[in-house]
Parts: C-alpha cells; sequence; structure tokens
C-alpha cells in the first residue's frame, strides 16, 4: 500500500507495482481519481472523515470498497451512509498505538461485538505507529503485539481477522554520516513479519520507496562573505527543500554540484537560500570545491515529502518545476513553475 501523501506526483508512475494506494483526504483521492488510478486499489482513510466528503464517495462510486474506521464516529457514519444507499463496503479497523490515531482497544471490541454484518464486512486490523523506525527490536515488538492482539479478538469473539495492514515505518538514511544496510535490515523485517501466520499482511508504506525518487535542484545566485564565513544564496530554500530529522542544516544530506567552472580551492561554506529569515539554512559548514555563480546544487533523496513539507507560501516564492523521469528515459513536465503570489494576493471583493 502507497501513502499517496508522501508523493502525489509519483502516484501514477508506480501504479503497476503496488496493490493499494492510501488516501487521506478529499484531495488526495481527487488527484488519484484525475490520474484515472482504478478505485478498487483506493484505501479511503484518514483521522478526520468529513460528512460531505465520505457522502460523495459513497454515493457516487460503488467501486471504491475500502474503508478504514479510526473512531467509533467514523464507524456509526459509514454504518448510516451505507444503509442508505445500499452499499456494500469493507472496512479496515485502524488500533491506535496511542497517539491520535485509531480506535483503543476497548472501542475496537466493542465495534467487533456490535456489527451486524450487513453491509460492511470488517475484513482487518489496520496499525502504523510512526516513521523513521530504526530499531528491529521495536518492529518485532509492535509485531508481536498485533499478533497477540489479533489472536485474543479471533477468540474472544469467534471474529476471523483475515488481513493485517501494517506500515513498519521503514527508514530512510539522509545524511551522509548516516551507515545503514538495507538489505540485511529488510530480510529482519521480513522474518519478524512471518509471526503473524497465514494472514494476509499489507505493508503500508510512502517514504521508503518514495524518497530515493526525486532529486531537488537550485542554482547559486550569489556569493559573499562575513565574520563567520563564506556564504553561497540559491534561489531555493527551506520552501522546498525538508529533509526528515534536519534541525538547522547541522547534518549534510547527500547532493552533487554541477559547475562549468574547474575550480581546484577546497573552500568552507553555509548554503542559505533566498527566503529573508535567518532559518533558511540548507546546509551549515560544508568543505567543498570554490563555488561560481550559477553553479548547481542537487540534492538527493527528497521523493517523500520535501516537495509537500516546505513552507511554499512564505514571501511568496514561486515554487519549481516538477519534472518526472519515466521508464522510456522521458523528462515529462508534470508541473510547471507555480506564483505563489496569486494565492497570497488578498480578494477584497
Amino acid at each position: 500500500i502507497f501513502a499517496v501523501k508522501a508523493n502525489t506526483f509519483i502516484a501514477k508512475e508506480i501504479e503497476e507495482y503496488i496493490d493499494k494506494y492510501e488516501i487521506c483526504s478529499k484531495g488526495e483521492f481527487d488527484i488519484c481519481n484525475n490520474l484515472n488510478i482504478n478505485h478498487q486499489k483506493m484505501v479511503i482513510s484518514g483521522v478526520y472523515k468529513d460528512r460531505e466528503s465520505i457522502l460523495e464517495l459513497i454515493s457516487n462510486y460503488d467501486d471504491i470498497n475500502t474503508y478504514t474506521i479510526e473512531s467509533i464516529n467514523q464507524w456509526q457514519l459509514l454504518e448510516e451512509l451505507t444503509l442508505k444507499y445500499n452499499k456494500k463496503i469493507n472496512v479496515l479497523i485502524r488500533l491506535t498505538s496511542g497517539n491520535q490515531f485509531g480506535v483503543n482497544e476497548d472501542d475496537f471490541k466493542e465495534i467487533i461485538k456490535n456489527h451486524k454484518k450487513e453491509l460492511i464486512n470488517i475484513k482487518g486490523i489496520e496499525f502504523f505507529s510512526g516513521t523513521q523506525k530504526h530499531s528491529l527490536k521495536r518492529i518485532n515488538k509492535e509485531i508481536d503485539y498485533l499478533n497477540d492482539f489479533v489472536e485474543e479478538i479471533e477468540k474472544e469473539y469467534q471474529f476471523k481477522i483475515d488481513e493485517i495492514e501494517y506500515g513498519p515505518g521503514l527508514p530512510v538514511y539522509y545524511y551522509q554520516d548516516d551507515e545503514f544496510n538495507e538489505d540485511d535490515f529488510l530480510t529482519e523485517v521480513n522474518n519478524a513479519l512471518l509471526k503473524l501466520g497465514k494472514r494476509k499482511v499489507s505493508l503500508e508504506v510512502g517514504r521508503s520507496i518514495a524518497a530515493s525518487c526525486g532529486s531537488y535542484l537550485t542554482k547559486v545566485v550569489d556569493l559573499k562573505s562575513n565574520k563567520n564565513g563564506n556564504i553561497a544564496i540559491v534561489d531555493g530554500g527551506i520552501n522546498h527543500l525538508v529533509y526528515y530529522g534536519q534541525t538547522m542544516a547541522m547534518r549534510i544530506p547527500h547532493f552533487e554540484i554541477l559547475s562549468k567552472c574547474d575550480y581546484k580551492e577546497i573552500c568552507n561554506y553555509t548554503l542559505y537560500g533566498s527566503l529573508c529569515t535567518i532559518n533558511d539554512i540548507l546546509v551549515k559548514n560544508i568543505n567543498i570545491r570554490k563555488l561560481a555563480l550559477n553553479d548547481i546544487f542537487i540534492f538527493k533523496n527528497i521523493g517523500a515529502y520535501s516537495i509537500t513539507e516546505g513552507i511554499s507560501l512564505f514571501l511568496s516564492r514561486d515554487l519549481p518545476k516538477v519534472i518526472i523521469y519515466n521508464k522510456n528515459k522521458e523528462l515529462i513536465m508534470v508541473r510547471d513553475i507555480l506564483k505563489t503570489s496569486k494565492i497570497n494576493i488578498p480578494d477584497y471583493r
């Protein structure tokens, strides 16, 4: 299952490689619908399901058949609307890990106990506790908890749980000082999942497969120095580029530099963006060859969240183009430069 929020721009490109899409808002549904993504591959999720949006989906789309439940209120809403429109749907009940998502164990059991089995088919459980999990011990503990809870439900209520949707929060290592053997890590995760037996297990992934799909290019537009050292200003900034876990640019992400110059001298730079805030720092104190105007920085692993998590409207700077490099080795522009000034202009009508 691909979490669409990780990167809407690659949703269509990866359709043949995934089984389902996790859709957490009406906006994400509209995007996928416009891309002609198969409705049967959609799982309508999200901590907030407003009545208007769910009513539209249930009343107008017969082939969207899977929804998640994150509260008793959501359960009652789906019961009401499926009865009103005589629609059969499947649901996954999301079990909370202690945060705002999902229902607690008691509410989960209450839903199972009072389930009328008329139009709603409870086919499984959903569990996701967070992202960037580096600890195999934590993942093993979560899988053990899920297995124990499912066995308890099946024994206490004679209710078969056919599917477990689990978000392992697989990590992405963004920085140059990270050490990580992905193959070994994934092998251990796979071994842990075997404890769930013969039930169907769906893995919800987003960051872990989308991150490596994108790079961000930004150009050096000014060079100067002060008492603290050399400064390079680029035409982008933190309104475009966000790395998970980055704090005031103290860690160095993976990047390349394209240049027409052939300088050999090594210099120390701090790389700033174009926003008028002292917080707009991309990389601090990096030793690289001497820079020139129009040199291009290529920041790697920005395919997940970065393109949407930046403070895009700040200072009314333009949003960058988005270009897809497809399997036919073609470059296709899927979004042109967007002028955020159009959004920030007051409308006195």
